[in-house]
């Protein structure tokens, strides 16, 4: 029905408004979707935060800055547990001083990992107060490495310089012979060379003993030689064989010194006999004068007088000329008491020598071996033993077996008394 402007207002419906449309419900989920999103995603960093995994179980780095990021990370947190448990230790050890118990030392960490020495080195480290992390003790590692390394160039290059194990003393072989084959064989010296670098040293002129041992340094850029002898495995030491040597000699001074003592008591005697002869020559001459009749007599008892004295002189000259000898094998000299070992030292007994050459006519002595009932004499050892080979005495081996002794010098033989060994 069609109503007019002026109609009641009251009676008229209006069409219902639409209902405005909301979006809380769909911000609530948003936002609880968000927030689930976030807790996720933080839970999974917290969980690796508090329990992050290993190095190895990470995803490989692509560059090696990246690498270092992790490693220097990884340090950093060892070095920060290290101090972690440094400072547990202190306060601990603070309230067991308070208490009077026993402290924890910071190596107890380590026990099952270290020996004492490496406790002990550890302790010292946090007792000095030096750093102990894991930086410090590589630092330390190699400052020590650098160190070991330089000390064992030093300990190469003093081995280099010493004798080495030395050279075994065989019977037989003397200071002088094993230096002059350590320089000409071993070092390519010359023998003349050898001869003048062993003069300015004080060799050992003693037989050296089996189990001895030679050592022998050798430095031509420094032209010096050095050599000594140790006891090694012998029984005696060289210093025992030197005074052995020493004692021997001042022996035999003290004998020749009585020997010459004897020979001017000799001489004097013997001067006093021909002076008294000369008297009496001279009392037969007066009497020669006044007795005519018994010139005959007084003629042949002054020729007689003459004789004697020039008999006398004679004996008297060759007497301290001569050089008093024997020579035999070892076993029968040392039996007839010529030969006898004191503290396995060769001496000379007190016997009289019946042999002798008069040095002002010969300097020879020939010893065959038909003398001592042998086929060939293969070595002559010559007692006493200061008398040297080459030096005082030359030996001379011929073809058939003999053997030609010569006096090199007169001077130390004169007088002397000197036996040869014979060794079949």
């Amino acid at each position: 029905m069609a109503q007019s402007l002026f109609d009641s207002i009251e009676d008229l419906k209006l069409p219902e408004d639409r209902p405005k449309r909301s979006y809380k419900r769909v911000v609530l989920i948003l936002a609880a979707l968000i927030v689930a999103v976030g807790l996720g995603i933080g839970g999974y960093f917290g969980y690796y935060a508090m329990f992050p995994k290993k190095l190895t179980q990470r995803p490989v780095p692509m560059n090696m800055e990246k690498l270092l990021v992790e490693l220097k990370d990884a340090r950093d947190q060892i070095d920060g547990q290290t101090h972690e448990i440094h400072d547990r230790i202190q306060q601990f050890n603070q309230r067991m001083a308070l208490i009077g118990h026993k402290p924890v030392s910071f190596s107890q960490v380590f026990l099952q990992s270290l020996n004492a020495e490496e406790q002990q080195t550890l302790d010292d480290l946090v007792r000095q107060e030096k750093d102990f992390t894991y930086r410090g003790i590589l630092g330390q590692v190699v400052e020590d490495m650098k160190k070991i390394r330089d000390l064992q160039n030093k300990v190469t290059q003093l081995e280099g310089l010493l004798p080495g194990d030395g050279v075994d003393v065989k019977p037989g072989d003397t200071h002088m012979k094993l230096a002059m084959q350590y320089l000409e064989k071993d070092k390519g010296v010359p023998e003349s060379r050898a001869k003048e670098l062993i003069s300015r040293l004080n060799i050992m002129e003693t037989n050296l003993e089996k189990g001895m041992k030679a050592y022998f340094y050798y430095d031509p850029s420094k032209d010096f030689f050095g050599t000594w002898v140790a006891q090694g495995a012998a029984s005696h030491s060289p210093l025992a064989l030197v005074r052995a040597k020493e004692m021997r000699l001042i022996q035999e001074k003290d004998a020749a010194i009585a020997k010459a003592n004897t020979l001017q008591d000799e001489k004097a005697q013997l001067e006093e006999m021909r002076d008294a002869l000369q008297k009496e020559i001279a009392e037969l001459e007066t009497r020669k004068a006044g007795l005519e009749s018994t010139v005959s007599q007084l003629e042949l008892d002054k020729t007689k007088a003459e004789e004697s004295a020039r008999i006398t002189g004679e004996k008297l000259a060759e007497h301290q000329n001569s050089v008093w000898y024997d020579a035999d094998l070892a076993e029968r000299l040392r039996a007839r008491g010529v030969l006898k070992t004191i503290n396995k030292v060769e001496n000379i007994g007190e016997v009289k020598f019946a042999n002798n050459i008069d040095l002002s006519k010969t300097k020879s002595i020939t010893l065959k071996p038909s003398q001592f009932g042998i086929d060939h004499i293969s070595d002559v050892r010559i007692v006493p033993t200061y008398l040297k080979e080459g030096r005082d005495v030359g030996v001379r081996f011929a073809d058939d077996g003999t053997v030609e002794v010569t006096v090199l010098n007169e001077g130390a033989l004169r007088g002397q008394k000197v036996l040869f060994v014979v060794s079949r």
